[in-house]
């Protein structure tokens, strides 16, 4: 087992860096080198920050909802949610289920946000020292985590590396 705050940041984490990433490796008329320097990456985040919260809010949905629900139940709750004003960052906020583990998700992704406008993608190893702890959320299966966070990675370098085709 798990945090579920360890496996929320981790997932937020996971977005971000492999989204960028999936940019950067894409940017052929950009030295290799120049690529994940600080001021591209300051530069990506400001010519692709429109498209940044779409696909992380269709992408959490999915991976946090897998944290939180059965998949049948969350079948059946997500018929009685969703209405014509059902934003994407209600969707989310469903998913998180509680306020708390919202809450956490929201602070991630600012923290994660932020560092990459800085020109940072974060370690791993500063990762550990400044994620939001909140061990009241409780805990999930490492492998069910392991699994999800995974999927995640995949799934933002994928999107990451089709954003210039969308921008071009």
């Amino acid at each position: 087992m798990i945090g579920k705050d360890i496996a929320i940041a981790a997932l937020v984490r996971a977005f971000f860096k492999y989204y960028v990433t999936g940019i950067l490796e894409t940017q052929t008329d950009i030295d290799i080198q120049e690529r994940f320097e600080p001021k591209n990456i300051k530069h990506v985040m400001l010519n692709h920050y429109e498209h940044i919260s779409q696909h992380f809010n269709q992408e959490a949905f999915y991976a946090i909802s897998r944290m939180n629900y059965e998949a049948d139940e969350v079948e059946l709750l997500i018929k009685d949610f969703i209405t014509p004003e059902t934003t994407d960052m209600d969707l989310v906020r469903f998913a998180c289920r509680t306020d708390e583990l919202y809450n956490v998700m929201v602070e991630e992704y600012k923290r994660n946000f932020t560092n990459l406008l800085a020109g940072c993608i974060e370690t791993q190893e500063d990762h550990v020292k400044s994620y939001t702890r909140a061990p009241s959320l409780g805990e999930i299966d490492i492998d069910k985590a392991e699994s999800i966070i995974n999927r995640m990675a995949t799934r933002a370098y994928e999107l990451g590396k089709e954003e210039l085709k969308v921008k071009n």
